[in-house]
């Protein structure tokens, strides 16, 4: 009798925070996309979409009942690894012309497994353009 070993990833609960204390957050499109992952295969997709307004709207101020959290958290479970892109996508441009009084504001993003923090970066946002954002969380190895 022939013996394989097959190897099982331990399924895990990934936690991702977003936090931003940007007084004018309100201006970008925050886009969470990605995948999940069990033993090296996609197992399901993330998406989550907070959608303050097309881009190029161009608002004078923050959406009459609009207002989002300074923390976005969500839990991905179901999976031993992760494939994140996390979007950062102005709709409304800063008021001034000059890059001097738009300077870039802060994104602190952590993801902790199973409660243990695998990333904790501080990412700078440039107020003109936003950011695209890849993170990739391999599976535990053994």
């Amino acid at each position: 009798m022939q013996k394989h070993n097959i190897y099982i990833e331990h399924m895990a609960t990934f936690s991702l925070t977003i936090e931003c204390n940007f007084a004018e957050f309100w201006r970008y499109n925050l886009i969470v996309t990605g995948a999940k992952f069990l033993n090296h295969e996609r197992v399901d997709m993330i998406k989550h979409i907070d959608n303050v307004a097309p881009v190029g709207s161009n608002l004078a101020e923050i959406p009459a009942g609009y207002a989002r959290a300074p923390k976005t958290e969500l839990t991905l479970d179901g999976c031993d690894a992760l494939t994140l892109y996390i979007y950062v996508l102005p709709h409304t441009m800063p008021r001034t012309r000059l890059t001097d009084e738009a300077r870039p504001f802060e994104l602190h993003i952590t993801i902790r497994r199973d409660g243990e923090t695998l990333y904790n970066h501080r990412h700078s946002i440039a107020q003109w353009v936003g950011d695209n954002i890849e993170i990739k969380c391999p599976a535990e190895s053994m």
